[in-house]
């Protein structure tokens, strides 16, 4: 793939050599007691590269704004409520695991939960549950960072 690429790329300047001469040599063949006109020299322009996406780079320290992905957040919670098992869909006989993106705050509070994957019928309590954990803050590079992950409710038919 990359000598395809590659020779591509040579073609294509060739080309453009070919072009450039084309060009020069019709504009002498035009007016002969005339020279041809200079072209300016390319101009270089140089760039500074894009922030990094999640960092404040105005003041002095860098700032992580962004999230940092934690993975399953079980096992770090502080206080992980159990939900309560819906009527409906006990009733129903619904059961299995329930999974629910949460974004936690760089004190351990949950800001937003929603559910993405298990059983409708059980989904509306995990998220009422996960909205009510607290996790130990997380810190990155000595400072306390926000995070991204799931918490996973297993619900059993009684």
């Amino acid at each position: 793939m990359k000598s395809i690429v590659a020779i591509l790329a040579l073609g294509f300047v060739i080309a453009m050599c070919n072009l450039s001469n084309r060009v020069v040599n019709t504009n002498t063949n035009q007016s002969t007691n005339a020279e041809a006109p200079s072209l300016p020299p390319p101009e270089i322009v140089t760039a500074t590269p894009p922030p990094l996406p999640g960092v404040n780079q105005n003041s002095g320290t860098k700032k992580i704004t962004a999230p940092i992905s934690g993975g399953v957040l079980n096992g770090k919670a502080t206080n992980l409520p159990k939900p309560a098992y819906p009527p409906i869909a006990r009733a129903a006989h619904a059961s299995g695991a329930v999974t629910v993106q949460v974004l936690v705050d760089e004190e351990g509070k949950v800001l937003t939960a929603r559910a993405v994957s298990g059983h409708p019928l059980l989904q509306a309590a995990a998220v009422a549950a996960a909205r009510q954990a607290r996790f130990t803050p997380t810190k990155l590079s000595g400072q306390t960072v926000k995070v991204t992950g799931v918490i996973v409710y297993n619900f059993a038919a009684q």
